[in-house]
């Protein structure tokens, strides 16, 4: 009798033991079904967009709007020169480009990676003179987060595509 209450009273704590493990691994969404209800389609195009205000401020020398759409953390890594972080020091980056004159910018993603709280976003872009002529072009990979219900940019680093310039002569 002894043996049989125990018996049933283990079988009862492995019962448990089993339908609480069940019950916690079927509260938690998969990983599949995460990935399903994310739409990288339309965050690429929500990242097209925010990419097309940006341009369009950079191209109307406006380095106060294409600022705003970096993260408040943001880190801003342009070539040959140290990153710069935070949207104060990223919109005068900005605004340095602007006065040297670079000429009009357009971005076009390539490839999108990530989820609802981060994208890393493979682009091309190029930059053209007055005359539409092409000065420059090139490639970036950005870091892209959700703040205050918006696609920002968390890390922007790019380079170009053409050959660095020779160093000044040597006297």
């Amino acid at each position: 009798m002894r043996k049989s209450l125990n018996f049933i009273k283990s079988t009862i704590v492995s019962v448990t033991v089993m339908t609480l493990l069940l019950v916690s691994v079927s509260c938690n969404p998969s990983k599949k079904e995460k990935e399903a209800t994310f739409d990288k389609v339309a965050a690429k195009q929500a990242i097209e967009k925010e990419n097309q205000i940006f341009t369009e401020a950079f191209n109307k020398g406006d380095s106060i709007t294409a600022a705003d759409g970096y993260a408040t953390d943001a880190k801003f890594m342009p070539p040959n020169q140290k990153p710069v972080s935070g949207k104060k020091d990223i919109q005068s980056a900005i605004a340095g480009f602007i006065k040297a004159g670079i000429g009009n910018l357009t971005i076009k993603p390539v490839e999108v990676w990530g989820d609802e709280t981060m994208l890393a976003v493979e682009e091309e872009w190029t930059l053209t003179d007055k005359t539409g002529k092409e000065t420059d072009h090139g490639k970036s990979l950005e870091l892209w987060k959700m703040e205050d219900g918006k696609w920002k940019l968390f890390r922007d680093i790019f380079n170009s595509d053409l050959p660095c310039p020779p160093p000044p002569p040597t006297k």
